[in-house]
């Protein structure tokens, strides 16, 4: 189902979106402090300085918290921290013009009370989940909010692995009923390899991630908000398993392309020898006639021409059998 087109609260400054969950009460900068009874949700755009500097210092954010989720660079993890749980988690980039094989991050902080989400570029999970928050069904739960997060990630990966795996499956198919490869098959392959291997990179964290998560003694985490989790570590799982045997059959394939040319290249230069071979006495023979001395058989005969000629067919009539006794042809 489609989801409206959400304005951010504050585009300018980051602020994305802030409600009470399950949704329904917008909020602005002046009332995204955590109160007791309610769960805050505060999504920021991880590129605006307005929003840098909520989260450093109007937030209440532990310093090594809050240096966290700024960071350039991160990698799927999950980490206890006082009361709270720091998350890292990525998801394939659907926006336009993006790279196939590009994983972007969602940075999430939840607390008694309290979820912060952070990011860049636009998630359709998160998009999701605003649109839900805006008809006021969002998870209620910091525990619950997390858990939907990591299962929305881990749905939207299936069918990127099932387009990776109808183009294995489309030149395979074609190399059996055709018999030859095209030019373009080498680069698609190494387009597949490339993108198994970039969707695991970060992948395989990320299971663990949500498997630490699902085994977490926290009063953040119901039983089934930890179901959940583990429900999508093994989704996550299963992806990681598709991506490895994705990675081997590419290169299994590629390997046979890779046979294909190398075995039509050596026919094609094992032809050539023959043909050079065969020609190599009858051009010493020509050669020989063509010296411009006296004594040459023929010079003063009507039918030398075609005698000459007789004798080159013989003498390559010869070869051909001797070749093909000796199995060379």
């Amino acid at each position: 189902m489609s989801t409206p087109d959400l304005p951010p609260i504050d585009e300018t400054g980051g602020l994305i979106d802030a409600t009470i969950l399950p949704g329904g009460t917008p909020l602005d900068w002046r009332t995204l402090a955590p109160v007791p009874g309610e769960t805050r949700w505060v999504h920021l755009d991880l590129a605006a300085e307005r929003a840098r500097a909520w989260l450093t210092e109007e937030a209440g954010l532990h310093p090594l918290v809050a240096d966290h989720l700024l960071e350039d660079e991160t990698r799927p993890g999950a980490e206890a921290i006082g009361e709270g749980l720091l998350v890292i988690l990525r998801g394939v980039n659907m926006n336009p013009g993006a790279a196939p094989d590009d994983m972007i991050a969602i940075r999430i902080w939840i607390e008694p009370g309290r979820v912060i989400t952070l990011r860049r570029e636009r998630f359709q999970t998160m998009h999701h989940l605003r649109s839900l928050a805006a008809q006021g069904a969002a998870p209620l739960t910091p525990g619950a909010f997390l858990a939907a997060v990591t299962e929305g990630l881990a749905d939207r990966l299936d069918p990127c692995v099932d387009n990776l795996d109808e183009m294995l499956d489309d030149i395979e198919s074609a190399m059996l009923e055709q018999g030859t490869d095209e030019p373009g098959w080498r680069a698609t392959l190494a387009t597949i390899r490339r993108q198994a291997i970039s969707y695991r990179r970060y992948l395989v964290p990320q299971r663990e991630a949500a498997r630490v998560l699902a085994g977490m003694a926290t009063p953040l985490l119901d039983d089934h908000d930890r179901l959940k989790l583990r429900l999508a570590a093994e989704q996550i799982a299963r992806v990681c398993e598709a991506l490895e045997e994705l990675r081997d059959r590419a290169a299994v394939t590629a390997d046979e392309l890779r046979a294909r040319h190398e075995e039509r290249l050596s026919r094609t230069l094992y032809l050539l020898t023959i043909v050079a071979t065969i020609a190599l006495p009858l051009g010493l023979i020509t050669g020989l006639l063509g010296v411009n001395v006296g004594g040459i058989p023929l010079s003063g005969s009507h039918i030398g021409f075609i005698v000459v000629c007789a004798v080159l067919v013989g003498v390559a009539a010869i070869e051909f059998i001797i070749f093909r006794r000796m199995r060379w042809l």
